[in-house]
């Protein structure tokens, strides 16, 4: 139950929300935790009881922890996120080193292949990396255990952020858990925030998509180097605003219930360079890393080649948690050398990128990275990338439909929404004062309804509706 869907938007949503404002307060965090392990139920069936273990295991991990001394506590934290990483080993990687290991006896004539493959439960690596920030900050005394499951339980599986982030830690929202305000401001806001987020969803993400699979689907014999950039173009804007309009929905839905989530996305595009970029995109996976990872490596006190090799390690393995494949170690070691290459100017030389040339180096060096991120297989990726730079693959090119058909009207409408709020300096909008008088916010409610409705008649008519990020 994806959240661009009429069963979640006029049904789901619209019962749990009105159940919620019916339930005494005492009681809205049972309900919370029920109606959003209903929701994971819905998309995941029996690896539920998997997920309520989680929510289990660390909640009392969390009272143990904090009620033990120091070594006694770290035993403790060690098992615990031991217990959490199996879980995610488990469902995402199983498959992958089962095929490295059959891959490797078969070059020694041995024939062997696992006799099962592991379903890929929906938003396994968000929910894992959720429960594991909670028994460290509790082992650094950042926050207070809750007494109560439900309480804790309510904030693991608060299903607008289960399955495809952001990353929303406990300390960031522990007290709105036990008390929280829904205002008319605050449940406006939502609305507004939630619809800009379908919108980018379904008229952005969606539209350019169609193209963008298709070009990526084509046989690199059929496709030329002006197609193969038109579909480059059309998957990077598809995956930014598939993402970031999820996160966008997640954050209104979490103010429809009292919740101020962090933001996950900062127009990213705009970055001068692939520092500032990171600091842009997916920005809670990226603090995650930062703060439970990149930190214990000791950051960059230690300077020169340990502080290198540790942020190289961050981005290798910030790419093997994005997927179990090949591509995506490749894709976390392909921004771990741009990084250090980053730091190494700044810290040697004193030059960083910066204006238009900065833009432009790091939309190249971005678009070349989704090349991997999108490719099933280091071939596919060969092929497309030969492609790219007019290197053509096979004896002949055989041209089956004109450029003009995957360029079409609407095509270019939505490319052009595509680079208008992905540079747009929205800040300076936000500033404006006309945004809190009357009109301004009769203005909002009105373009909020009409993409609300209008994305309704879409999904209504097109099939065509994935969230890339929900197979991570």
């Amino acid at each position: 139950m994806v959240f661009s869907t009429n069963i979640f938007l006029f049904g789901f949503l619209p019962l749990v929300l009105s159940l919620y404002f019916l339930t005494p307060p005492r009681f809205r965090n049972l309900y919370l935790f029920i109606s959003s392990l209903l929701f994971y139920f819905w998309g995941c069936g029996p690896v539920i009881f998997v997920y309520l273990l989680c929510v289990v295991l660390n909640h009392y991990a969390g009272h143990w922890i904090y009620n033990s001394p120091p070594a006694k506590a770290k035993k403790i934290l060690s098992v615990t996120l031991v217990l959490d990483l199996a879980v995610l080993i488990y469902y995402k990687y199983f498959n992958f080193f089962s095929d490295q290991v059959a891959t490797v006896l078969g070059s020694f004539n041995i024939h062997w292949q696992p006799s099962f493959r592991v379903a890929l439960p929906i938003g396994v690596s968000f929910f894992v990396f959720k429960a594991i920030s909670y028994p460290v900050e509790v082992y650094r005394r950042l926050e207070t255990p809750p007494k109560k499951l439900t309480d804790f339980g309510a904030w693991l599986s608060l299903f607008p952020n289960l399955i495809a982030g952001p990353i929303v830690r406990y300390s960031e929202v522990s007290r709105e858990i036990f008390r929280r305000t829904i205002t008319v401001d605050l449940f406006f806001g939502g609305l507004s925030r939630f619809a800009l987020g379908l919108g980018k969803k379904v008229l952005i993400a969606n539209q350019l998509g169609f193209v963008a699979d298709k070009v990526f689907s084509l046989p690199p014999n059929e496709a030329t180097v002006g197609l193969a950039w038109l579909g480059l173009i059309c998957y990077t804007f598809q995956i930014y605003y598939d993402f970031s309009g999820y996160s966008d929905m997640a954050i209104g839905l979490g103010r429809f219930f009292g919740f101020h989530f962090p933001e996950n996305f900062n127009q990213p595009y705009r970055s001068k360079n692939v520092t500032e970029f990171w600091r842009r995109w997916h920005m809670t996976l990226s603090r995650w890393f930062r703060d439970f990872l990149w930190f214990p490596l000791g950051a960059n006190r230690r300077p020169g080649f340990r502080t290198y090799f540790n942020l190289f390690l961050v981005f290798l393995l910030c790419g093997f948690w994005h997927g179990a494949a090949w591509t995506f170690v490749i894709w976390g070691a392909y921004y771990g050398l741009l990084l250090v290459f980053e730091m190494l100017l700044k810290n040697r030389f004193k030059f960083e990128m910066s204006g238009i040339l900065g833009n432009l180096y790091t939309m190249i060096v971005v678009m070349i990275g989704w090349v991997l991120f999108r490719s099933a297989d280091f071939k596919s990726a060969w092929d497309f990338f030969r492609l790219l730079f007019g290197l053509r693959p096979g004896t002949g090119t055989f041209i089956y439909f004109p450029f003009s058909y995957y360029l079409q009207n609407d095509v270019l409408v939505y490319l052009a929404a595509g680079f208008l709020f992905a540079w747009l300096p929205v800040e300076r909008f936000q500033k404006l004062k006309f945004w809190q008088s009357a009109p301004g916010v009769a203005l909002t409610g009105l373009v909020s309804l009409c993409l609300i409705a209008y994305s309704a008649i879409v999904m209504s008519t097109v099939g065509f509706n994935p969230f890339i990020y929900f197979r991570f």
